[in-house]
């Protein structure tokens, strides 16, 4: 058994051996991002336009085969490193020979490295990414999403996986501004604010009832919340509900239904429709409170599916600038690929240049 049967024998969807030839190989391991994963396209533009002998790859793999497949990753010399997406950026840590302290600090891997001697290593570019994609012109736009974070006041809605992400970020950056964590359930808020106090930050904790005077005072209002992305969300119990019609500016009380319950009829028209008086509950109260935000206030969501969110549609409608996850998504792929997977490759072919993170870039602009 070679190195790519290892691997091949821990994923649920199946590798093209003939794509993949005798090229280094660079990847994304998640429950199954074969079936959505931007991540492919971006990066094998990018290994096509700097004349890089490698392919990057969709791994769909189950948490009860993770520490399998990472010691056939541990032990192929093809292998440059891996992205990380949901649900396995906390899971995969335990696998780790080593982890950058920021990834430590978020809780969460998503880009993992292997080094020549076969050394596992963690980082996480999300904060980064999401910093980046905010400070910083994106290609065929002409000034940055805000241009500077200083002494800015900062509503974060969520305190999940990405919110941590987005906090650590943010964290460094604010200098005297504030960030203000907003959540349904205030504990978790109260966790993460804590966290990111230890490291310096102004930061507070609130739940929804106190969500209105928070953002009448932001000069930015950052979605991380499961409120807005395509798709079915689904419970343990084989219930789904559809959150893509609802708006994080406002409480959502979603009905879940049975997936299989209904026959023919497509269960996301049937989550909404059972949940259609909450949900047109969420979408007034979201509107009305961004008619009455200061229109400098910048509306960003991490979502980029559907790339106009409910909570993005009602900024832009009350006159604010908005932006999608998509650069942030961008930004954290270049960081992924130029300063840690590939970094030690375009050194040794001598494309580690000063131009090289705005080539990537503007790279995977193109490709999205």
């Amino acid at each position: 058994m070679d190195d790519l049967d290892q691997i091949q024998n821990c994923l649920g969807n199946r590798l093209d051996r003939g794509a993949l030839g005798a090229r280094r190989i660079a990847g994304v391991i998640g429950a199954a991002p074969s079936q959505y994963s931007k991540s492919p396209g971006l990066w094998n533009a990018a290994f096509q336009a700097l004349g890089m002998n490698a392919i990057y790859v969709a791994m769909d793999v189950e948490t009860s085969r993770l520490k399998d497949l990472l010691s056939a990753l541990r032990q192929s010399d093809r292998v440059l490193g891996i992205n990380v997406t949901v649900p396995h950026k906390l899971d995969v840590m335990q696998y780790l020979d080593m982890i950058d302290d920021a990834a430590l600090r978020i809780g969460a891997v998503n880009t993992i490295v292997r080094g020549a001697d076969g050394r596992l290593r963690g980082f996480n570019t999300d904060g980064q990414g999401f910093i980046e994609s905010i400070v910083a012109a994106t290609p065929g736009d002409s000034v940055p999403f805000m241009g500077s974070l200083d002494n800015r006041r900062v509503l974060l809605l969520g305190a999940g996986g990405s919110a941590r992400a987005v906090g650590y970020g943010l964290a460094h950056y604010l200098n005297d501004g504030e960030l203000i964590i907003c959540n349904r359930t205030l504990q978790h808020a109260r966790e993460l604010a804590d966290g990111l106090a230890q490291v310096g930050a102004k930061v507070r904790a609130i739940d929804e009832s106190e969500l209105a005077p928070a953002a009448y005072s932001a000069d930015l209002i950052v979605n991380s919340t499961i409120k807005g992305p395509g798709g079915l969300q689904r419970s343990a119990d084989g219930s789904v509900v559809t959150m893509e019609p609802y708006s994080s500016l406002a409480p959502a009380h979603p009905r879940n239904v049975p997936e299989f319950a209904y026959g023919k009829a497509n269960p996301q028209d049937e989550s909404a429709r059972t949940s259609r008086g909450d949900i047109e509950a969420n979408q007034r109260a979201s509107l009305d409170l961004a008619k009455a935000i200061s229109q400098s206030t910048r509306f960003y969501d991490l979502i980029y599916h559907p790339e106009e969110t409910v909570f993005l549609r009602h900024g832009r409608l009350s006159g604010h600038r908005t932006m999608n996850g998509k650069s942030m998504i961008i930004c954290q792929a270049v960081a992924a690929f130029c300063d840690h997977i590939c970094k030690s490759e375009l050194t040794s072919l001598g494309k580690n240049n000063p131009d090289l993170r705005t080539r990537v870039a503007e790279i995977m602009y193109a490709a999205w």
